[in-house]
């Protein structure tokens, strides 16, 4: 069944999704490339046929509506991507760029192999000036083996049924060109200081010299230059951010031949005691009770990628109005506009790692025994439920290291999540440590759900069966509900569901919106003064089968009343002592 957004219903297929993809470090140099490709499928070692070709529409994933296509690539399987178009070099360097591609491709230009990557969600580059002429072919060989393969596949598996959804195979992010000067910025790091009232610059690039210059509201407030890349910028009377105050700044490197704009916010993460006691997570040096939602961020016409940006502003700005001060970004990282937004919009993130290294999903293991209460296995190699090959385990922290590296920047990021629900988990306290050891500056919820180790910042529970009882006796790490709710109901005409899945399921509208109060009278308020120090209610959205969001998988119906919603949080908020 095919089923558009509104979004989805006026795309321009010929100008899909044409905004900059990279926000924290942007260029006036830019040339899309998303629209009208080509592709076909062959054997994994086979060979394209001229007549085989056929038309899709990029940045959307093979077998999603706004794709045009409705094929799906299966292990053993290559798809083939081509695109024709003109260019004019000139003496810079010209990058061409992919947001996102999965799972694994080599890509040429103009006949010639200019690079390959592997892993499904990690934006990558490659410096293609000495293959670009004035017409260009683009090609990519792609293969995705989805569950069945080493690399972090998140939700996405061959056939979807329940929690599980169907694969975004193929190019599923913006493809761009830019030209970069020989003394061209290549990496830029920027680490707030809160409480030394400053930031932290990191450039790295060909240059020798950079002028760093921080800006608000148009006025200049800071300008100095670096000769190593290294600067510090004194913000003696800083504008902090939150999510009701989202304040930035704005910041340009320049160079002899290059200029990028970044932004950033002044904002401190840490888990400290209120005034009753109790271990909170805090921002700025202030409890705040987190109250999200789980964000699988599926859309039922692009899939893995929002049909527009317009429909990433709608959905963030309406959980917003709900109240809502934070989202989970659930075993998916999301293209790097959405995080932006995030920034800009004064929106909580917690950020998973996709994960991935089972072949198989355990029912028993990593679902039914924990949900019943059995959530304690060891994950150092010890037990045989909870094991990974060692190329699998060198390929997670590759995967790891891209995505710390690559949303180091984002100012909304609060906390990362290596692991969920056991799924794929090994070696929780190193996996941690490195993380730590990369960014001290947020926190880290090691485990979500199951299976805990004691380790990071979090005791983190999810709890969708149970009555909830916080118990003030753990003071060592914040308590969070990671995962409640899952409230089904089925909106008919909306919906792409052969086999309802939820974890307690309504016929009546009404009867779901009472239901979803009712719950988060006694099960978060009643246990706020008790130590429960954030909440995050599944879902966002309904995703095909699993029709347990506050919004119809199209996002044309919201089930929910959200004035009622925002009252329900402000109470929430009330409730932590400052």
């Amino acid at each position: 069944m095919t089923l558009l957004s509104n979004w989805g219903e006026k795309l321009d297929r010929d100008h899909p999704l044409p905004e900059y993809p990279r926000p924290l470090m942007q260029r006036d140099s830019y040339q899309n490339l998303n629209g009208n490709w080509q592709y076909q499928i062959t054997e994994r070692n086979g060979n394209t046929k001229e007549n085989g070709w056929k038309s899709i529409t990029v940045p959307f994933a093979l077998g999603s509506s706004l794709s045009g296509t409705e094929e799906q690539l299966l292990p053993g399987q290559a798809v083939w991507y081509r695109r024709q178009f003109a260019y004019r070099p000139n003496s810079f360097r010209t990058w061409l760029n992919f947001e996102a591609v999965d799972m694994e491709c080599i890509v040429f230009m103009n006949g010639m192999q200019v690079g390959g990557h592997k892993g499904g969600y990690a934006p990558f580059s490659f410096d293609v000036t000495e293959y670009v002429k004035y017409q260009n072919t683009i090609m990519l060989k792609i293969i995705d083996d989805s569950e069945q393969g080493m690399y972090a596949y998140g939700k996405q598996v061959t056939h979807h049924s329940g929690m599980w959804y169907t694969p975004s195979s193929g190019i599923w992010g913006s493809v761009w060109l830019e030209d970069v000067g020989p003394h061209g910025i290549h990496d830029l790091k920027i680490t707030p200081d809160y409480d030394a009232s400053c930031v932290y610059v990191n450039a790295a690039g060909n240059f020798e010299q950079a002028v760093i210059t921080v800006s608000s509201k148009g006025h200049v407030i800071h300008s100095g230059i670096t000769n190593d890349g290294h600067y510090t910028v004194p913000l003696p009377d800083f504008h902090a951010w939150t999510p009701d105050d989202p304040f930035l700044y704005d910041l340009y490197v320049s160079t002899d031949d290059d200029v990028v704009k970044s932004y950033f916010g002044m904002r401190h993460f840490s888990a400290e005691f209120d005034a009753d006691g109790i271990l909170r997570f805090c921002l700025n040096h202030h409890p705040l009770f987190l109250s999200g939602l789980l964000d699988q961020g599926y859309s039922a016409d692009g899939l893995m990628t929002y049909p527009s940006e317009e429909a990433m502003v709608y959905e963030l700005q309406t959980i917003k109005d709900m109240g809502f001060n934070m989202l989970r970004k659930h075993v998916k990282i999301e293209n790097r506009r959405w995080y932006s937004l995030c920034d800009h919009m004064g929106i909580l993130v917690m950020q998973d790692m996709p994960s991935g290294g089972f072949s198989e999903y355990d029912v028993k293991t990593l679902g039914v025994l924990p949900s019943l209460g059995l959530r304690h296995r060891k994950d150092d190699g010890s037990d045989a439920k909870l094991q990974r090959s060692e190329a699998s385990k060198l390929l997670y922290y590759e995967e790891l290291d891209a995505m710390l590296d690559e949303l180091y920047n984002v100012t909304s990021i609060f906390a990362w999540v290596p692991f969920n629900e056991g799924w794929g988990q090994f070696s929780s306290v190193q996996v941690t440590q490195r993380i730590h050891q990369y960014d001290r500056t947020r926190l880290i919820d090691s485990a979500s759900g199951w299976f805990d180790q004691g380790c990071g910042s979090f005791n983190s529970i999810h709890d969708y069966f149970f009555p909830f009882h916080a118990n003030r006796k753990d003071q060592k790490r914040i308590l969070l509900l990671s995962e409640f709710g899952g409230y089904a109901y089925l909106e008919w005409g909306h919906t792409t569901c052969e086999k309802l899945y939820g974890y307690r399921k309504f016929k009546d509208k009404k009867e779901l919106e009472d239901a979803i109060y009712r719950l988060y009278e006694k099960m978060i308020l009643a246990n706020i003064r008790k130590g429960l120090s954030g909440c995050i209610f599944t879902q966002v959205s309904d995703v095909e089968d699993e029709c347990n969001g506050l919004f119809t998988y199209d996002r044309k119906v919201l089930k929910v009343d959200p004035h009622r919603m925002k009252k329900m949080n402000e109470r929430l908020y009330r409730r932590i002592s400052k």
